[in-house]
């Protein structure tokens, strides 16, 4: 008990990045009888019918599912990774390592993913037959990079090289949106996810909002709204 105590926002986060992985892995099958087919197949999605119509299409292939999902998770998690210090600035919260390295690694796992589906169906070589796939490849290497080295031992084996090495996400992240963006996807929630981020770290916002405790701020709010609460219901 007292481990899940000491341990529950990191769990939280593995339950949250293996839930997803369910829908996509129920579409998976292995071929161990046939082997004229490929070892992997993945199961075709019917759609609703008016989502068909709105698609052109009834039935959509489960490897273009499994690609999309864990590209759209790779990014979200991406995204989640580049807010925790913005969030700890605003309203001075501390920041779980384990946590930050849960999310991390989480988001490799959906990187790696998406990069296999990918190439499984479209073949190695479709990844340099088109800009927008060269810069997710690019990316794809930065945040395997990244998450091979989101631990203690890589942190004393590389040092001062560490943060330098990990500042890299920033680049990753750009390539990530640019690839979004050259493909037609919705992007703008992410791009301002990313903008937001970025001006909260700079330094004169940085200052206002550390000099602000927003944390207390809006405990005290709470308070005196449950205060309010407690005088209305005596009255």
């Amino acid at each position: 008990m007292s481990l899940l105590q000491k341990n529950w926002s990191w769990l939280i986060v593995i339950v949250l990045a293996l839930f997803p992985l369910i829908k996509i892995f129920s579409l998976i099958s292995f071929n161990f009888e046939y082997p004229e087919f490929d070892f992997i197949l993945f199961d075709d999605y019917e759609l609703p019918e008016q989502l068909a119509i709105q698609k052109g299409r009834d039935i959509i292939p489960g490897i273009e599912i499994a690609i999309e999902q864990t590209g759209e998770w790779a990014i979200q998690w991406l995204m989640a990774v580049l807010m925790i210090t913005p969030f700890k600035i605003v309203f001075g919260t501390k920041s779980n390592l384990f946590v930050r390295q849960a999310m991390g690694i989480s988001c490799g796992v959906y990187v790696l993913l998406h990069a296999f589906f990918f190439m499984y169906h479209e073949g190695f070589f479709a990844v340099f037959s088109d800009l927008p796939l060269i810069l997710s490849g690019i990316s794809a290497i930065i945040i395997f990079a990244l998450t091979i080295t989101s631990n203690r031992r890589a942190m004393k084996l590389l040092k001062r090289h560490w943060k330098t090495l990990h500042r890299l996400v920033y680049f990753a992240a750009i390539l990530t949106i640019a690839h979004v963006v050259l493909l037609n996807k919705d992007w703008e929630l992410y791009s301002t996810v990313f903008c937001i981020g970025l001006i909260v770290r700079f330094g004169p916002v940085r200052q206002f909002f550390q000099t602000q405790n927003l944390k207390l701020l809006l405990l005290n709010q709470f308070k005196a709204i449950g205060s309010l609460t407690k005088i209305r219901r005596l009255s």
